[in-house]
C-alpha cells in the first residue's frame, strides 16, 4: 500500500508533470479516497497514504499554477467494485446488504468526467455521498 499510494504516485505524477507540464489542456488525475481526508480507524495506514496522494496532488495542483498542466484528486467513497472482495479475501461481496451506502462503478465513472471537464482541483464524495467538486481542501502555506 505504502508503494503503491506514496512511492508509484510520487514518482509518475513527477514524471508525468516533466513532460506535460506545457501542453494545453493536459490533465493529471489521481485517485485517492474520502478517507484521504478523514481519519478512519481500525483502517489507519489506508486513510494516511491517501492523505499523502490527496495532500500531494492539491500541492502540485498549486506548484503547476502558470502552467498548462492541471492535477487533481478523485476521491471516492465507497464504490461497487471488486476491491472489497481482493482486500477481505471474499467472493461476491454483496454491497446492497454489506454497506449503507456506496456508489456504482459507472456512478463514479461520471464523477470523474465531472471533475476532468471542471477547473476544479478536487472532486470528493462527502459524509452525504454528495459529489462535490471544489478548488481545494488543505491549507496552503506559501513563501517558505
Amino acid at each position: 500500500m505504502l508503494r503503491v499510494n506514496i512511492d508509484a504516485v510520487t514518482i509518475l505524477s513527477t514524471l508525468y508533470a516533466q513532460d506535460y507540464a506545457d501542453k494545453e489542456q493536459a490533465q493529471l488525475i489521481n485517485v485517492s479516497s474520502a478517507m484521504g481526508y478523514m481519519l478512519a480507524v481500525g483502517n489507519i495506514v489506508y486513510s494516511a497514504t491517501k492523505y499523502y496522494v490527496s495532500a500531494y496532488t492539491e500541492g502540485l495542483a498549486k506548484e503547476l499554477s502558470g502552467h498548462a498542466l492541471k492535477a487533481k484528486v478523485l476521491a471516492p467513497a465507497i464504490t461497487e467494485t471488486e476491491f472489497i472482495d481482493k482486500a477481505n479475501n471474499v467472493e461476491n461481496f454483496d454491497y446492497s446488504t454489506g454497506v449503507k451506502k456506496y456508489h456504482t462503478a459507472k456512478e463514479m465513472a461520471q464523477f470523474l468526467i465531472e471533475l476532468y471537464e471542471s477547473n476544479n482541483t478536487v472532486g470528493i464524495v462527502n459524509e452525504n455521498y454528495d459529489f462535490v467538486l471544489n478548488d481545494g481542501i488543505y491549507p496552503v502555506l506559501q513563501g517558505l
